[in-house]
């Protein structure tokens, strides 16, 4: 019997226009009140973002792993149960990377809410859509720590770009140099509204064990809950490493080749409820 869900959000429980339908909230809702199983968003998006989904839809799910595992949150108490931090001088040093190499990038604090610097002047208004109502506030590093030297609260380094890949392998490669730094495999953002689409390839950069697989084994640990008894469902890149820790793996339709590989089975996509199908085949089938 499986115990805990754990859902990537953008291309696996969010639609193309990152809304979350009343089929998923419906389903996940009765495989916590009919069955006990725990619900779990697993995101690369700030804890704002996160909670603000949950809460805004009657609290569908009960933790948050947030910007890609450095953050494991409860979400009725508020409580943190893990939170990984770079240190001001590391921040610094990646975002000259990313500068060096003309790359595209979004620095990041999460918490209650997200400060935000961006790198050059490029198209940000589909991302800035897709995050209102998250309480992101555009800033300068300098700014931040200049009013508070010691602020060593940053989460992760969001490298994006929409030319070519080519630009971020070279700033993984350099980043590989640096100590006690994690690196996520390149995915795809998709955003869709009335003004157009935004797409985008992205890593996140974080501290050492900051992914998803380790904030896995951290939660079920404390729920006393066993690997055999979890399943992860998830479409892109940073999802792989949690399909390691999982007894039932779930990519989307819409999920790259190289994670569908990896998958025991196959959902339908993000925008046909792929997650409520998922559900009611191994939870209540």
């Amino acid at each position: 019997m499986y115990k805990m869900i754990v859902l990537d959000l953008d291309g696996t429980l969010l639609d193309d226009y990152k809304k979350v339908s009343a089929e998923n909230i419906e389903m996940i809702k009765r495989a916590y009140e009919e069955k006990g199983v725990i619900t779990v968003i697993a995101t690369g998006r700030p804890l704002s973002f996160a909670r603000g989904l949950s809460l805004d839809n009657g609290t569908f799910a009960n933790y948050i792993i947030a910007c890609n595992g450095a953050i494991i949150n409860e979400i009725q108490t508020n409580e943190y149960i893990d939170k990984k931090i770079l240190r001001n001088e590391e921040v610094l040093e990646i975002r000259k990377i990313f500068l060096e190499e003309e790359a595209e990038y979004m620095l990041m604090f999460s918490g209650e809410s997200s400060i935000c610097e961006t790198s050059v002047e490029i198209d940000f208004k589909g991302l800035k859509k897709a995050n209102s109502g998250n309480d992101m506030k555009y800033r300068s590093i300098e700014e931040v720590l200049a009013q508070e030297p010691d602020f060593d609260k940053f989460i992760c380094i969001i490298g994006i770009v929409n030319k070519s890949e080519e630009i971020l392998k070279k700033v993984m490669k350099r980043l590989e140099n640096m100590p006690d730094i994690e690196v996520t495999d390149i995915s795809t953002f998709m955003h869709k509204s009335e003004e157009g689409t935004f797409k985008s390839r992205f890593i996140d950069v974080a501290r050492e064990g900051a992914t998803k697989e380790n904030a896995i084994k951290i939660l079920a640990k404390k729920l006393g809950i066993m690997e055999e008894e979890i399943i992860v469902m998830g479409d892109g890149g940073n999802d792989m490493p949690m399909f390691d820790v999982a007894g039932l793996k779930v990519a989307m339709e819409n999920a790259m080749d190289s994670l569908k590989e990896k998958a025991d089975f196959i959902t339908a996509n993000n925008n046909e409820n792929g997650v409520a199908v998922a559900i009611q085949k191994f939870v209540f089938d």
